[in-house]
């Protein structure tokens, strides 16, 4: 999308920044249908909400929620202001965030399945020792 490869500031209301989004999210291939959120826009929901820093300054924001494959369930905050501000630039940040989380999510979900099956057999084979 030629607004996401810009560096330029941008002016549109929260629902087109919304499906922006939602559409260059969606183009990675990560959304999943689920029946743990709405289907807004290509299996993310879509969410206008305000973002507080402090009760004084209240900022326009989008939330975007959705699932992967692998059964995790994201959510983005998006800030108006700072899309609005650098949109190409904003966006390269958000996925190089994601890759990262999904990347550690993985890693934590599989060492703790191998953990587990560890205590397991430790506790089985005691139980077993032990008549």
């Amino acid at each position: 999308m030629a607004i996401l490869e810009s560096d330029k500031p941008v002016n549109l209301t929260q629902r087109e920044i919304a499906v922006i989004v939602a559409k260059s999210i969606t183009e990675t291939g990560l959304p999943v249908p689920s029946g743990r959120i709405r289907n807004d826009v290509d299996h993310i929901q879509i969410d206008p909400i305000i973002l507080e820093k402090r009760v004084t300054q209240p900022k326009m924001g989008v939330r975007l929620q959705f699932v992967t494959k692998d059964n995790f369930k994201v959510n983005f905050n998006i800030d108006i202001e700072q899309f609005e501000a650098n949109p190409g630039g904003y966006m390269t940040d958000l996925f190089e965030r994601l890759g990262e989380m999904l990347r550690n999510s993985l890693k934590i979900r599989k060492n703790t399945k191998l953990m587990n099956s560890a205590m397991y057999d430790i506790m089985t084979e005691g139980a077993a020792a032990n008549g």
